[in-house]
């Protein structure tokens, strides 16, 4: 199976096409989802074969760990332990752009991770994959859907000319149409004390500071 598209709405997406895409990540497959950063190659986070097809397609080295996106985070606590700074930063930003680096658990493929004891745990602000999530009832990789090196697609058809003819590789492409927001997830890193800001995208690194602060005081 390969190269099938599906039009989606960003508001409104069909649920039957999520269906759909939930399906074939529960059959190992390989997607192009939209996030709320840019365009994803999900797949399910635990399937060790599946992750492999990423790295591969990527052409990503096997050591650099791959986030994952889960519908909550009561979601998250079944991959990750999560601490209470994690709680507070998630009820101020998630969903949202905000990649939460946390102690990963047992369940977690160390090849997802890059042999990492910690996993990127992210909850879009996005619909369609937070449904994906849900129905399949897995994490999903969150990984842009690129060439590793290359630029992050904010548009389907970016996916398609970067791929080339591996395109093929991905059994399902949801086109929500061209992104708006051309701005990464900030990265904090929680498995260490105190949080270190690793990455700072869309939330501003006074943002984190604050709400830290003002829980701690």
């Amino acid at each position: 199976m390969t190269g099938i598209t599906r039009t989606i709405n960003a508001n409104n997406p069909d649920i039957k096409v999520l269906e759909e895409a939930a399906s074939l990540i529960l059959k190992g497959e390989l997607l192009v989802c939209p996030t709320d950063t840019g365009y994803a190659f999900a797949a399910n986070a635990l399937d060790t074969i599946a992750i492999g097809k990423i790295f591969t397609l990527k052409k990503r080295s096997s050591d650099n760990p791959i986030h994952v996106a889960v519908s909550s985070m009561v979601e998250a606590e079944k991959y990750a332990y999560v601490n209470e700074t994690a709680r507070i930063l998630a009820r101020e930003f998630l969903p949202g752009a905000l990649t939460l680096i946390l102690p990963r658990r047992e369940i977690v493929p160390p090849l997802l991770t890059g042999n990492r004891d910690t996993i990127g745990i992210r909850v879009p602000d996005n619909q369609a994959i937070l449904t994906i999530a849900h129905i399949a009832d897995c994490p999903l990789t969150a990984t842009s859907a690129n060439i590793s090196g290359k630029g992050t697609p904010y548009a389907a058809e970016e996916v398609v000319e970067q791929l080339g003819d591996s395109i093929h590789g991905v059994a399902l492409i949801l086109d929500q149409g061209e992104l708006t927001s051309r701005e990464v997830s900030t990265i904090v890193d929680l498995s260490t004390t105190p949080p270190r800001i690793l990455r700072q995208g869309r939330i501003g690194k006074q943002d984190i500071l604050r709400v830290l602060y003002s829980r701690a005081s």
